[in-house]
């Protein structure tokens, strides 16, 4: 028992001790840290690190071919004569020109090779129509599409 005793004692009495030898020593220490730490915080990188410059080159990436213009349909004979003078809901055979109305109600029409021809609908519900040519649409009060 007297062995346990002695243990109890040397756990006072470094309990008691004081952690440091000067008072308030302890306090300071914590503080001088803390401004370190806030310190390194402060002057860290305020950006982020760019990459290490590779010495190869970029590979080469094909420039995109712009798509190839598509020619404009000829009429044939019997659309020069009028297929479609006023306009027609289902289209005869050679008429390519749609005549479409946009959402702020104008006549538009897109011929092959336009850039919205393929997205275009025809709805004759709609008031919309196929002509064989531009002069079918102009004469009927359609304008050509810009794009």
């Amino acid at each position: 028992m007297s062995l346990i005793r002695r243990i109890a004692r040397l756990l006072r009495t470094w309990k008691n001790q004081p952690r440091f030898g000067t008072p308030g020593l302890g306090l300071a220490l914590v503080l001088m840290i803390a401004a370190v730490v806030l310190l390194l915080l402060a002057s860290g990188p305020k950006t982020a690190p760019t990459p290490p410059r590779s010495t190869q080159p970029a590979p080469r990436v094909p420039e995109p071919r712009a798509p190839e213009p598509v020619p404009p349909l000829a009429p044939e004979p019997a659309a020069v004569e009028g297929k479609c003078p006023k306009g027609c809901d289902v289209p005869p055979p050679d008429c390519y020109i749609k005549g479409n109305v946009s959402k702020k109600g104008e006549r538009i029409y897109h011929v092959p090779g336009q850039r919205y021809y393929e997205e275009t609908v025809i709805s004759p519900g709609k008031d919309e129509a196929w002509f064989c040519t531009e002069e079918e649409a102009r004469a009927n009060g359609w304008r050509r599409a810009k794009v």
